[in-house]
């Protein structure tokens, strides 16, 4: 038994991660799929309902540090707002009891995220203080950055990073979101663009929680190469709600013939003219500064309110994030009995770094939409955990 101990430890220090950016062959895994309009069953509207939505947020920059043999707290978390052209910090303290110690100098950030925080993590605490001292930065060596603050037992935290590899390259990733809440309001797209994992070899690193130092987890295995710590950064995270639940009436989009494809809201409405049946092709959604968030399916989402009853349709979806196609990916399925609609989606093409059930495996989204009149159109939606 010591012997085959040893032989995997030893695969696994030699086992060497390539992070993806990008997991599914976009084109490849949609095909050329389109309805039929054996379908349909009424006359072609010139209008269509979305039962879609995407929300957006911005961080600046963040980094994740996870760290040993500390008896409150096991991971740190430092994330960069830009508001009105100034830097400001938020921390976010893991404890071992399952809560989580969010610290802000300044409300504007948390107006905005609580909610969102509080759909996605439980048992949070927030504490404002008046000073949180920070620097984040890289150069060409690779990253710079130092925190300090006192929590709320008045106690020190601090952590000092600096890299000394020089032509450090980053790349981007989707983050396995784990820990989130088993009742979620939306799927949580956290993509990590300019992202690294902090390189172990000649890198300075203290971590010092209530006056001990404490070790960084190190990784057994090798990532792009390098032997690396459990702590990772993204200079440019892109973050995305996807299909908040939601209960209520589903408004008509007109169709203008001469121009078919539509924005509404905050949606760009990719349509596809079907023998006069108008389908939607792709979805995006943009956040502040242009980031550009898309689902593309095959075959496009049909003309709901014009489906005959008993019609079953399968179809797969790809996520794009600006120029990467098939960030994840999965399948959609759709039927109609009478005047309900029941429409599912799940992700199920992903990557993690390690082997098991993929996380975003995990969720599914559900919809009953029910055609009550022409116009009169409701839907409950919203997402479960697997």
């Amino acid at each position: 038994m010591g012997v085959i101990k040893k032989l995997s430890s030893a695969f696994i220090k030699l086992y060497n991660v390539k992070i993806k950016d990008v997991v599914v062959d976009h084109h490849k895994y949609l095909g050329k799929r389109n309805n039929s309009l054996k379908i349909y069953e009424s006359s072609p509207k010139n209008m269509i309902f979305s039962p879609f939505n995407i929300t957006t947020d911005h961080i600046d920059r963040l980094i994740l540090i996870n760290f040993e043999e500390d008896p409150i707290y096991y991971a740190i978390e430092l994330q960069i707002f830009c508001i009105a052209g100034e830097k400001l910090p938020m921390v976010i303290m893991y404890r071992k009891d399952d809560l989580i110690d969010i610290y802000y100098t300044n409300e504007a950030i948390i107006e905005y995220r609580k909610k969102l925080i509080e759909n996605l993590l439980t048992n949070v605490s927030f504490n404002q203080l008046e000073e949180i001292d920070f620097r984040f930065q890289t150069d060409d060596m690779g990253l710079d950055a130092y925190l300090f603050l006192k929590d709320k037992l008045e106690k020190n935290i601090e952590f000092k990073i600096k890299e000394n590899t020089p032509g450090r390259e980053l790349t981007a990733m989707l983050t396995p979101i784990g820990a989130a809440s088993k009742k979620p309001q939306y799927f949580p797209i956290v993509y990590l663009n300019k992202f690294g994992m902090v390189i172990k070899k000649d890198t300075e690193i203290f971590i010092n929680i209530h006056g001990v130092l404490r070790k960084p987890v190190e990784m057994p295995f090798r990532m792009n190469g390098m032997y690396i710590y459990l702590a990772r950064y993204s200079l440019e995270p892109i973050i995305s709600n996807w299909n908040n639940a939601y209960s209520g009436c589903l408004n008509s989009i007109l169709i203008d013939p001469a121009n078919i494809d539509v924005k509404n809201e905050n949606l760009s409405y990719k349509i596809l003219n079907n023998g006069g049946y108008y389908e939607i092709k792709k979805i995006s959604g943009k956040d502040e500064f242009g980031h550009t968030i898309s689902f593309e399916f095959s075959p496009a989402i049909p003309n709901l309110i014009t489906l005959k009853s008993n019609v079953n349709i399968k179809g797969k979806f790809s996520c794009c994030i600006d120029d990467r196609k098939g960030i994840f990916a999965g399948e959609f399925y759709i039927n109609r009995v009478g005047d309900i609609i029941s429409f599912s989606i799940q992700p199920i093409k992903g990557w993690q770094p390690f082997p098991g059930k993929i996380w975003l495996k995990t969720y599914k989204w559900n919809a009953d939409i029910d055609i009550l009149e022409k116009n009169n159109i409701r839907i409950q939606s919203n997402w479960y955990r697997i």
